[in-house]
This record gives structure tokens, C-alpha cells and sequence, in this order.
């Protein structure tokens, strides 16, 4: 067997048209992806279980052809995402964990740190179990999804839960928060991409909610292995790090930058997010964000 390039969460091998896969993170993990996987089979955006041994927390899957994504990849990106999305609802309730609902606390304390006004923001980032049953990926970042001519599909399903498909979703628009590679989509790429999503699961609504819960998370600064219940966005007042394609701070304000535009259904925190943007910039050195995907191994 080929060993494949993989994180430190797992041990990857090709062997022939099959995929062998052991999860070294955790039982937890190993389930949660097999559990994900299984409830998918029927969408075809995930790759067929093909054996599984939970001694050895193994599975061995079907291989996925794997062309090099298009320009337009966020669209087929887009829609994958709602077919995973909708294979699951409120009768699998308790075969995965629940999505975690994220706490403003540290945020709005980031915010007084950095000495800028509130102004009375606390108010819309109020959040709450929106008691949706999607199955989410948990982490559908380049390097987890895969294309071909039928479309995109997804790995590596260990963090799996079930929740709102529109925290995925707003990926293309709130820069891939989970994510080594930040990317700011073009517009009209990012609109195609929403509208596809919609189309394929039969209903629109709006994304800025979904936004605002990944521009208070300070988990999205680092990279998973660092989620540790460290307050980052503590962290991130007095230092910056590098992960992968830019900084913390980087992130944070090209966040802060996109929030800044929901001046019409987040007014207080779209004013937040413009005061923090020009405050950063006083402070911090900007960092650019990329417009094309980049390689992950």
C-alpha cells in the first residue's frame, strides 16, 4: 500500500481502488466518521464504506476520482455541500453530536481590549440552536473535498455533527474560517455558489447570522489540533502566528471586513465590525488574503 500525505489526526494508504483510512485522534472520531459516512452513503458525495473495524478504528473506502478543481469549483463546492446537508433530518437525532452553539463572551471581551466601542452590539450576537438536523461536515476545507465530473464530494468526516447547513455554507463568503487556506471568493463566484446551495436544497434565507457565529469564534484562528479552550482572541491582541496562508490577525480582519457590510440586517455589530477593521488596521500590520485556491496536502 501508498502511504498518503494526511494530518496528525490520521494514517492514510492507497491501495488499489480502495482507500485505507485509520483514525488515530480518538474513538470518538472514528465513529463520528463512520456514523457521517453511512448516513450519506445514499447522496453521493462521500466515498462508500467499504469495511470497518473499530478495534483498529479503520475503515477501508471506496477511492474518488480527483480532478483539479475548476476555476468555478466553489459552485460544485456549493452543492455538494446541500446534498450532505439534506441527508439527514429530525429522525437522526442523537446519532451525532449536536453543533456547538458559540459564546460572544470572549469576543466582547476581545473588543474592550482593543478599545473600541461596543455600542450596544451585544444584542445581535445573541445565538442559539437553530433545531435544524443537517448533517455538517464539521470541517469542509481544501484538502477534504474532491471533484469530478459528477460533481464534488467529501473525506475526512471526523468532526461530523448535526446541525445548520448554513454555517457551511457561508464558507465561500466569510473566507473558510476552519480552514489553513483563507480565500476570498469573487463576488459573483460567492453569489453563484449561494444560489446553487439554495436551488439544490429548495429554500433560501439569509447567511449573515451564520457569519456572525464564525467571526466571534477564536477557535477559527487556529488550526484544529490548538482548539483547546485556549482564548485566542485574548491571544491575538498582544501576538500574531502564522497558520498555513496568513496570519490570526489576517483572518480577523478580513472577517471583520466582510461583517462590516451587514449594515442593513446586523446594524450595531456591521458598525462594530467597522470601527474593530479601522482600529486593526491602526494597530496591526494588514495582511492580504488570496482570491485562488491553493494547494493542501
Amino acid at each position: 500500500m501508498e502511504r498518503l500525505p494526511s494530518g496528525v489526526r490520521s494514517r492514510v494508504w492507497a491501495d488499489g481502488d480502495r482507500i485505507v483510512k485509520q483514525v488515530v485522534a480518538d474513538q470518538a472520531a472514528f465513529e463520528r466518521e463512520l456514523i457521517a459516512l453511512r448516513l450519506a452513503a445514499h447522496t453521493g458525495v462521500v466515498p462508500r464504506v467499504l469495511s470497518a473495524d473499530h478495534a483498529e478504528r479503520t475503515l477501508v473506502l471506496e477511492k474518488l476520482r480527483s480532478d483539479p478543481p475548476r476555476e468555478d469549483w466553489v459552485v460544485d463546492y456549493a452543492r455538494g455541500l446541500a446534498r450532505l446537508h439534506d441527508a439527514t433530518g429530525p429522525e437522526h437525532a442523537g446519532l451525532l453530536p449536536r453543533q456547538v452553539v458559540p459564546d460572544p463572551t470572549p469576543f466582547l471581551r476581545f473588543v474592550r481590549a482593543m478599545e473600541v466601542e461596543i455600542g450596544g452590539a451585544e444584542e445581535e450576537l445573541v445565538f442559539e440552536d437553530t433545531g435544524k438536523f443537517d448533517l455538517l461536515h464539521g470541517d469542509p476545507c481544501a484538502g477534504n473535498d474532491m471533484y469530478s465530473p459528477q460533481g464534488a464530494r467529501f473525506v475526512d468526516l471526523e468532526n461530523a455533527a448535526l446541525g445548520d447547513g448554513l454555517t457551511e455554507v457561508v464558507y465561500v463568503r466569510i473566507g473558510f474560517p476552519t480552514c489553513a487556506t483563507v480565500t476570498e471568493t469573487p463576488r459573483e463566484l460567492r453569489e453563484a455558489a449561494e444560489q446553487a446551495y439554495f436551488e439544490e436544497r429548495g429554500f433560501t434565507a439569509p447567511l449573515e447570522d451564520a457569519c456572525l457565529r464564525w467571526f466571534v469564534q477564536g477557535d477559527a484562528l487556529v488550526q484544529r489540533a490548538e482548539r483547546d479552550g485556549t482564548d485566542h482572541l485574548a491571544r491575538v491582541v498582544d501576538e500574531d502566528w502564522f497558520w498555513y496562508s496568513t496570519t490570526a490577525r489576517g483572518r480577523l480582519m478580513y472577517r471583520a471586513r466582510v461583517v462590516a457590510t451587514f449594515t442593513e440586517t446586523h446594524p450595531r455589530v456591521s458598525a462594530l465590525a467597522a470601527r474593530l477593521l479601522e482600529r486593526m488596521g491602526q494597530v496591526w500590520e494588514p495582511r492580504p488574503i488570496g482570491t485562488v485556491r491553493t494547494h493542501v496536502s
